[in-house]
């Protein structure tokens, strides 16, 4: 695991948490609120950040990793590769957590992947941006 690879990472890392908090916090947060399911006590307020972003970890390596595997090292093909990659995820979340829980509509359901398959494809043009850098850069950092 090289520089190249740690930084992508680290790109993806803080890519997706940001994308989510202004796609999340801000953009979106009224249609989650008035779409919530009958569940009751469920969301922590506030949120307990810590988690937050260590979830992030696992997810930039996933997606450091998806777009290195699939040799989609530009801006497009990561952006490409991360909206795949999202929209999928996103969507086989959301639907098994609206046929096992109550909280959301379906309304929300239906269009959070692909609210998330935009983060996770802006996230992914970063990320291969990263790991595309031209060859003389990349031998300085590994």
């Amino acid at each position: 695991m090289g520089a190249r690879f740690i930084l992508a990472v680290l790109v993806g890392m803080v890519s997706i948490g940001l994308f989510g908090f202004v796609l999340y916090g801000i953009v979106f947060a009224s249609l989650f609120g008035a779409n919530a399911g009958s569940a009751i006590g469920v969301m922590k307020n506030p949120p307990d950040l810590l988690w937050v972003g260590l979830a992030h970890v696992p997810f930039g390596v996933l997606l450091a990793l998806v777009i290195k595997w699939r040799g989609a090292t530009s801006m497009g093909g990561g952006a490409v590769t991360g909206a795949i990659l999202g929209l999928l995820m996103a969507a086989s979340y959301d639907l098994s957590q609206y046929g096992t829980t109550h909280i959301w509509a379906l309304k929300v359901t239906l269009i959070d992947p692909l609210i998330t398959m935009g983060m996770v494809g802006a996230s992914g043009a970063l990320v291969g941006l990263a790991l595309g850098r031209s060859s003389s850069t990349s031998r300085e950092l590994e």
